[in-house]
């Protein structure tokens, strides 16, 4: 019995486990691409059951935190990225809100600004003073699609996924008014 035991401790200190490990640095919002990572055989510890086995789990997930070069990949350090829900429709939006913090998979509330009492004379726009202006909600649920980006003039762009009626009204709002993205509670 104890010559059994003592086999067992000698093979369980070689047991080893397959785990994601990324080849190079992977900035939080980017796209874990194949050649980013590698499927590595190391010794086993329970603080890794987290970790993500497959390299198939990996690509494609968009890191929600800066990986380090040779770390291993946990599973709250990833999730998958996002696909257009049925009945919704993407579109790329020209946010005046930063986007250092929105990241792929994010549901997010999209508003613009609206003057009030424009066309309408009224005290407060006879004292000279500018139209006071009111927060409109243009999308509630907003799903981000990709990591945003700038265009050629320098503006944050972003694609979201939304039910076709509130994207016309999104992107009708936007060549007069300001869009803002708020996030939503993350998931």
């Amino acid at each position: 019995m104890a010559v059994f035991a003592a086999l067992q401790s000698v093979r369980l200190s070689f047991a080893t486990q397959s785990v994601v490990v990324t080849t190079q640095a992977i900035a939080k919002g980017d796209s874990i691409e194949r050649g980013t990572v590698e499927l590595r055989s190391i010794p086993f510890d329970d603080s890794l059951h987290d970790a993500i086995h497959t390299i198939d789990d990996a690509v494609g997930s968009i890191a929600q935190v800066d990986i380090g070069k040779n770390e291993a990949v946990m599973a709250p350090m990833a999730r998958a990225s996002p696909t257009v829900p049925q009945g919704h429709t993407s579109v790329e939006v020209r946010l005046a809100s930063a986007t250092d913090g929105l990241l792929p998979g994010d549901r997010v509330t999209l508003s613009g600004t609206m003057a009030a009492g424009l066309g309408i004379t009224d005290d407060s726009n006879a004292s000279g003073d500018p139209p006071a202006t009111k927060l409109s909600t243009l999308s509630s649920n907003a799903l981000l699609t990709a990591k945003p980006s700038k265009d050629a003039q320098g503006n944050a762009i972003a694609v979201f996924a939304m039910p076709p009626e509130e994207a016309a009204i999104v992107l009708q709002a936007q060549s007069y008014s300001a869009i803002i993205a708020t996030i939503n509670r993350r998931s």
